[in-house]
């Protein structure tokens, strides 16, 4: 063998499936974000608001807002630590892991409850169709140097290449800031 290669791992993985893992563990919370929408009702029923005391549309949101962001919390709380202790995926900083889910749901709980309140069924449909574009766009299964010219201008708009880019982080580790400038 007149050529050797010398490896040197600088953020080493320990499987396939941990280096797949930021991927699938912020997809699960965008569509646990879109089913808490379809489970739970986005507009308060007329009897409710009679019972309060002349509540404003922004208290109304907000409030319901808040009910929803805490099932999504709960749900993500309950997959990362899935993630650390059942499926046993090497993090290097477990706590950031946590915030990263934490972040991402409140910004995909948020995003599909606006889009529901805002636009009723539609609002779920373009919550689907964003969760399409988010999949190929996100800089996650494939790099965006390789993807289409379209979306590789769109993935820095979209919300998941940033949950991912911090997820990854939070799993090989931090280089130049990269968890922070991604959750910024």
């Amino acid at each position: 063998a007149p050529v050797s290669i010398e490896r040197t791992a600088v953020f080493p993985s320990q499987s396939f499936g941990a280096s797949m893992a930021p991927l699938y563990t912020t997809l699960a919370i965008f569509i646990g974000s879109l089913l808490i929408m379809v489970a739970v009702k986005p507009r308060i029923s007329q009897r409710m608001k009679d019972k309060l005391k002349d509540p404003k549309p922004r208290q109304l949101f907000t409030g319901h807002f808040l009910i929803c962001a805490l099932l999504s919390l709960a749900q993500t709380t309950f997959m990362a630590l899935g993630n650390l202790f059942f499926l046993d995926i090497s993090v290097v900083h477990p706590l950031l892991f946590m915030l990263s889910g934490w972040l991402a749901s409140l910004v995909f709980s948020f995003f599909t409850y606006t889009m529901v309140v805002s636009f009723g069924n539609v609002g779920k449909a373009i919550g689907g169709l964003m969760l399409i574009v988010q999949i190929s766009g996100a800089n996650a299964a494939y790099p965006v140097q390789m993807l289409p010219d379209f979306i590789a201008k769109v993935s820095p708009l979209l919300p998941l290449t940033h949950a991912v880019t911090m997820m990854r982080a939070a799993i090989a580790g931090i280089y130049d800031m990269d968890y922070w400038r991604a959750a910024g």
